[in-house]
């Protein structure tokens, strides 16, 4: 990955202090919340960093610092909201930024390791006007497109967030690219079929095709992929989408009634879950047009299933040979993929073959290392 400036001196006498913010973690669980878990979990045992989190809400099996804020679901955040002619979701960060401050003061972080754009400009104003020194280090999961005027270093999660962010004439030496780490099992998860996947509420002898992504149709596209299978000639396969619950996702179900009939599951579904229904899947797809990094694509590919998605550079740089892209803004497309990936059942050896691409690019035992030199050499800090 392209090199950083050196830091600042580290005093030897103790780990660099990184604080780890993330207002949705306890209520939401997109991205970025189940990264934060994993990422703090990985990196607390190394002496070299010590990684404080801070959550919007109680955490289960993850100790973090709980912030009041006003979420972004609540009535008093879209009325703040509208007095400040804000979004609730800026009201939220807004509040737990100064849940944040005695922490920043108090606490003298060497870094601010964050996603949330907002929160991250507050922590830059507040430096800015205090002269209180930390850096700031912005993970950009969902590759956005602004300037990163407000922040000392980026993380890209893939190759063409780099690229992009280089066309529009990002300073190279301040970004770095480094993939997005998640806990990948060190075998392959055993297949549930026939009567087993009866508790899931999957029809036990007919091909199931997974989608796991919010339930909308602006962003992760549910509505293509409902029309797709719906045109697949009979017998068609049983589709089932997870994900969570959204403006869209009304209309998402209704469509999905309407079309697929009982040949459908919609659900939203604990994150400890999920990996059942992987297991269940015969296909996965996604019909997103665009992904910062796709955790769901690296979810499938880890448990060995066939994958259709629209073809991309991220698409193309995490999936390779491993899945059908094709061009999902198109009619037909999408089914015929689809069809395509059941009428080929996986090899034993092909599905084992997705499962050790995934653990050696992106289970936590190969990038900790990686991730901690990427803190350390973000941190600046008078000695």
């Amino acid at each position: 990955m392209p090199s950083l400036p050196s830091p600042l001196p580290i005093p030897s006498r103790r780990p660099v202090r990184v604080y780890f913010p993330c207002t949705g973690l306890g209520r939401q669980l997109r991205g970025f919340e189940t990264f934060t878990l994993e990422c703090a979990s990985a990196l607390r045992a190394d002496r070299r960093v010590a990684v404080t989190v801070f959550s919007g809400g109680p955490v289960t099996g993850l100790e973090t610092r709980v912030l009041w804020n006003l979420p972004r679901s609540s009535r008093l955040a879209e009325l703040v909201a509208r007095l400040i002619r804000r979004d609730a979701y800026f009201v939220e960060q807004l509040t737990f930024f100064l849940s944040l401050l005695p922490s920043l003061v108090f606490g003298r972080p060497d870094l601010v390791y964050y996603a949330d754009l907002n929160l991250g400009n507050l922590c830059w104003h507040w430096r800015r006007l205090t002269r209180q020194r930390f850096a700031l280090l912005y993970y950009n999961g969902g590759t956005t497109t602004r300037p990163f005027t407000r922040t000392d270093f980026v993380q890209q999660v893939t190759p063409a967030g780099l690229e992009s962010a280089l066309e529009r004439g990002e300073p190279a030496d301040r970004q770095a690219v480094l993939p997005h780490g998640m806990h990948v099992p060190a075998s392959l998860p055993a297949r549930l079929v026939g009567s087993a996947r009866r508790a899931l509420g999957l029809p036990t002898d007919r091909p199931v095709v997974l989608s796991v992504g919010m339930l909308d149709a602006t962003y992760k596209r549910m509505d293509y992929l409902i029309r797709e299978v719906a045109a697949i000639p009979g017998p068609r396969p049983f589709l089932c989408l997870l994900g969570a619950e959204g403006p869209e996702s009304g209309a998402v179900r209704a469509l999905a009634r309407e079309l697929l009939g009982d040949d459908v599951l919609v659900r939203a579904v604990p994150h400890e879950s999920i990996g059942d229904y992987y297991r269940a899947a015969d296909v996965f797809a996604l019909a997103s047009e665009r992904e910062g990094f796709g955790l769901a694509y690296v979810e499938a590919l880890m448990h060995g299933l066939p994958i259709v998605a629209h073809d991309t550079p991220v698409t193309r740089h995490l999936l390779g040979d491993f899945a059908i892209l094709r061009d999902l803004t198109v009619a037909g497309e999408g089914a015929r993929a689809v069809a395509f990936a059941l009428a080929r059942p996986l090899a034993e050896r092909d599905r084992r073959a997705r499962h050790a691409s995934a653990r050696a690019r992106f289970d936590w035992d190969a990038l900790r290392e990686p991730y901690v030199e990427l803190l350390l050499r973000s941190a600046r800090r008078v000695a």
